[in-house]
């Protein structure tokens, strides 16, 4: 069904009239941009002109107007060759934006930077369509025919679409609140959708209730004005009543003397507390801001009782009238004592401030810079826009220059501020299905209103207002402003920062103890990318990071071998993320069944010889069930080269076949790489990354071997992993006695399962690197680097080579650490890794990055858990999306904190599993969130204790009073041997 037209204009006639639209700039200047774009209803679309469409042409010069001045490219028109599937972003996601003139450009911006071609501004209904949904039963999808698409610097294009593109998340601006009631289409087009969006009708409708917002406001300690309110059939319950207000239901039969009665009362008690004026204004959910407003002194009890009394008469259901203290602004300091000359020269300004607050891609509420700006309280009362301003220049321009104070206060602004988002976030996490009129829908952007004005003889802060539409504005002028500035001024945010530095910046003097309570996000959230569109970059993420999930939803992967304890972390999340697992696994009863939208059961006896024929036997029985599916993996060691040899029947995306077991065979890997030696002009040669390896069939190949290598020398076995039978030797008859040991002790896979000897128990050996080990766990699509994470581990327990402790982010230089991405990368890329998730092992030597190994798959144990606390990536998920052909987005942003961890191994400290002492403070000390403790198997001591910090030598200290107190410090597991290296 197409969305129906509000008003019929005519014909083609009229499609053309909107083609030839000539208008000129505000300035009087020569237009610098072609004004024939085909602005018209998409081609095949038979509906009348929208009336609403009247403005097209102005909106969309407004829109060139917007870019030309910034700088960037006049929007290209393609209308004439409509973009087909092929042309799609890989990531996907269509955030369609209906446009709101001039404001919700900054939005698109963004988003183009973030994710180019993923963001569609649209200006008319007729460039939307909704048919019924064909997986979410009882709901409409959206999509999207035409638009105004942005990709990076600033490019942007007017497309037709055929297909049309499917909208995975909504941004609503077609509503009264936000055009001020000139239209309202908006509302037609978010009803009964399937996809995501923000700031529904229905949800638009609470936060916009002045009333209701400042109950939250109260509730989370922000002071708000002394309040009378008439409420007439008031639709939502208060959070909490202020205590400086006064709330009465009205009816129709209400007596204008009560009324008059209670004015009075209330205006008596704010003469009381030295209140000069009020507001009278109308709670709705049109309002705009101070607009609607009416400005009384105190004294005109009379006009203000009649004005209060006509007011009501004119009151609509749910809407209220309120009688509010106007807010003293505060007074800047004596200008003779002025630090700077261009301090306020009078106590004739005000100062208001615009706290943007935003729900970022890990559900954590982020506040923005605030965005302040100065006017005369004199000639405009209510504080006409001006030039914007930071917090901080704002203090100083009223001679408030004390730095600490000032970074106090607006970190406890935006505190205060994000507390609230989290309010409304919560109430509505708990709305059951039945109150959601809009299922998808929730709270992703508010902006709140404050004054400054004193308090006891002390700078405060009250918010006057709280909404869902106005904040566009301001941070739209914002946002202007950055643009022509950015990349011409010295920005203290464009030097990243070492990590123990990055806290002491935003937060300042203000204690930890302090910082805790407050909880307020850091400003690596918003400050990483420029000034350019820092107002919208985490409600940006967010949009991005819901589409991708929504699209994952209703997805169906083949995932090969459930694997154990530790691996039901991932099957519970794709369970929670709408995904269908189709599991194969040789146990039919396995513990994570529950988990499985179907658990086929098929054992392969750890026969890997012959997994081609496994390949097939799988795919038969897919096919016997009748099962279609959208992707292939396995996060499982073994499974790695089955998998690809599936995905290779299926025509599925990810690693090919060899790429699978040139990763699994490792002297397979080591040659692939060594013979990269082609010369690329823009980097060098892969092989620098690697040397030779041998690999030893039977003890005749050692004697070949000692004549081509030098010691020390690195025994593995060549399927091994966990560095199981890794030896060091340093002579031939040393590595002939290492290698009977090895294959004595490691021979069939039932004796030694998932150690890879159902690929059978050869070893090899290679050169040993001195240096820092480290993981680089990278995302690669299509052959291009998505996302790299990088992780120091500490030294070994020799002999052993099992790894003993680890901590990211890398310590590294940064030129190191750009050597070990593109390393990791190239050597993935050459070997055959196109599509996924995999870690890399590498030594970080005097010479640069030496390849160790590459598992064909994500990394295990605590890694997923601490990248996606760090960067709030999830890896499985980035490798369940790539198996679905869509690209993972990864926020890009500064990790604020460190981690860093000991292992614990079953054979040194599994006597602290029947230790009730230590069992206790573990969970204790979880409960608190002050350690991280992973399991690797439920009923085994086998796992991870790490700790957080804001620097090494803290997390280090941290880390060894916590393994000495626990006992896991020991003459046989020095931890302080292992950490002491994890320093800048």
């Amino acid at each position: 069904m197409d969305i129906g037209a509000s008003v019929n204009t005519g014909n083609d006639t009229d499609v053309d009239h909107l083609k030839d639209v000539k208008i000129a700039t505000k300035s009087g200047t020569n237009v610098g941009w072609k004004q024939d774009a085909n602005l018209g209803p998409v081609s095949t679309w038979t509906n009348a002109i929208p009336g609403e469409d009247a403005d097209i042409a102005s909106q969309y010069h407004e829109l060139q107007y917007h870019l030309f001045e910034l700088g960037y490219p006049e929007t290209v028109d393609r209308t004439r060759a409509p973009r087909a599937a092929k042309d799609a972003s890989r990531e996907k996601a269509v955030v369609a934006v209906l446009h709101r003139a001039g404001n919700t450009t900054s939005i698109c911006l963004e988003g183009g930077r973030q994710a180019p071609g993923t963001f569609y501004m649209i200006l008319s209904s007729s460039w939307l369509s909704k048919v019924p949904s064909s997986i979410h039963r009882g709901l409409d999808t959206l999509y999207v025919h035409k638009a105004v698409t942005f990709y990076a610097g600033g490019a942007t294009y007017l497309d037709e679409f055929e297909p049309p593109r499917q909208v995975t998340y909504l941004v609503n601006y077609f509503t009264h609140a936000a055009t001020g009631g000139q239209r309202n289409d908006g509302h037609t087009i978010e009803a009964n959708l399937d996809c995501p969006m923000s700031n529904s009708y229905d949800l638009r409708d609470v936060i916009n209730d002045r009333l209701w917002s400042r109950s939250v406001l109260y509730s989370v300690g922000i002071a708000t004005p002394e309040t009378l309110a008439f409420c007439y059939k008031p639709k939502h319950s208060l959070v909490a009543v202020p205590a400086n207000a006064v709330i009465h239901e009205y009816e129709r039969n209400t007596s204008p003397d009560f009324v008059a009665k209670e004015v009075s009362k209330f205006l008596q008690e704010l003469s009381n507390n030295n209140r000069k004026r009020i507001f009278i204004r109308p709670s709705k959910r049109t309002q705009m801001g101070s607009s609607d407003a009416s400005v009384f002194s105190i004294e005109d009890r009379s006009c203000i009782v009649d004005a209060v009394l006509e007011m009501l008469n004119e009151l609509q259901d749910s809407n209220s009238v309120l009688v509010e203290a106007y807010i003293d602004h505060l007074i800047a300091g004596k200008t003779e004592d002025a630090k700077y000359l261009w301090v306020a020269p009078s106590a004739d300004f005000g100062v208001k401030c615009r706290a943007i607050v935003c729900r970022d891609f890990d559900n954590t509420p982020v506040c923005t810079p605030p965005i302040c700006s100065m006017f005369n309280k004199q000639i405009d009362i209510r504080g006409a826009e001006t030039v914007p301003m930071s917090l901080e220049t704002v203090l100083k321009t009223l001679n408030i220059v004390d730095e600490t104070f000032i970074s106090e206060f607006q970190t406890k602004m935006r505190a205060h501020a994000e507390k609230a988002l989290q309010l409304i976030m919560d109430r509505e996490s708990k709305r059951s299905d039945e109150e959601r009129v809009e299922p998808r829908a929730q709270t992703d952007l508010i902006g709140i209103d404050f004054v400054l004005t004193e308090c006891k003889g002390k700078v405060t802060a009250a918010a006057v207002n709280m909404d869902t539409h106005k904040y566009i504005g301001y941070a739209a002028v914002r946002d202007n402003f950055a643009s022509f500035a950015d990349g011409m001024v010295v920005e203290q945010n464009r030097t990243v920062q070492p990590v123990e530095k990055i806290l002491k910046t935003g937060g300042n003097d203000i204690s930890d103890k302090d910082m805790a309570v407050l909880k307020v996000s850091h400003p690596n959230k918003f400050e990483c990318g420029g000034l350019d569109g820092m107002s919208f970059r985490p409600f940006v993420r967010t949009a991005l990071t819901r589409s991708q999930y929504f699209l994952m939803s209703g997805k169906t992967i083949l995932a090969l071998d459930a694997g154990g304890f530790h691996k039901r972390r991932i099957w519970r999340m794709a369970k929670k993320s709408g995904i269908n697992l189709v599991m194969v696994d040789p146990d039919p009863n396995h513990s994570n069944k529950d988990l499985m939208h179907v658990l086929i059961h098929y054992d392969d006896k750890g026969d890997h010889a012959n997994d081609r024929h496994h390949a097939t036997e799988i795919v038969s029985l897919l096919k016997q069930r009748d099962l279609q599916v959208d992707g292939c993996l396995t996060f499982w060691e073994d499974a790695v080269p089955l998998a690809a040899m599936v995905r290779e029947i299926l025509g599925a995306r990810g690693a090919c076949v060899e790429g699978a077991l040139n990763a699994k065979k490792k002297s397979r890997t080591q040659s692939a790489v060594y013979k990269k030696d082609t010369p690329v002009s823009h980097l060098v040669k892969t092989c620098q990354f690697s040397s030779p390896s041998y690999l030893i069939r039977e003890p005749a190949d050692i004697d070949a071997i000692c004549n081509q290598v030098s010691y020390p020398l690195m025994l593995k076995l060549e399927h091994g992993n966990n560095a199981f039978g890794a030896t060091l030797v340093a002579s031939a008859e040393e590595l002939r006695k290492q290698h009977r040991a090895t294959i004595d002790c490691f021979q069939k896979e039932a004796d030694h399962p998932g150690l890879g000897l159902g690929f059978g128990p050869e070893t090899l050996v290679m050169e040993f690197y001195g240096g820092t080990e480290h993981d680089v766990d990278v995302v690669i699509y299509g052959n291009k680097l998505v996302g790299a994470f990088i992780s120091e581990n500490g030294p070994t327990n020799f002999p052993s080579f099992r790894e003993t402790s680890a901590t990211t982010p890398s310590l590294l230089p940064p030129d190191r650490q750009a050597q070990l991405i593109v390393a990791a990368f190239k050597c993935c890329v050459d070997i055959g890794l196109s599509d996924g998730v995999f870690n890399v092992e590498m030594k970080m030597t005097a010479r640069g990055p030496k390849l160790i190994e590459i598992n064909g798959r994500m990394g295990d144990a605590f890694l997923r858990k601490w990248v996606r606390r760090l960067y709030g990536v999830d890896l499985a998920m980035c490798a369940f999306m790539i198996s679905c052909d869509i690209k993972p987005f990864v926020p890009k942003f500064q990790p604020y904190e460190r981690l860093m961890g000991v292992m614990l191994l079953p054979s040194l400290h599994s006597h602290l599993v029947n230790d009730s002492h230590f069992r206790e403070r573990i969970k204790c000390l979880q409960d608190n969130g002050d350690v991280l403790f992973y399991m690797m198997q439920e009923d085994n001591l086998y796992g991870s204790l790490g700790v957080s910090g804001t620097d090494p030598d803290v997390c280090r200290e941290k880390l060894l009073a916590l393994c000495n107190e626990l006992g896991i410090e020991s003459d046989t597991y020095k931890v302080s041997n292992f950490v002491r290296y994890f320093r800048y």
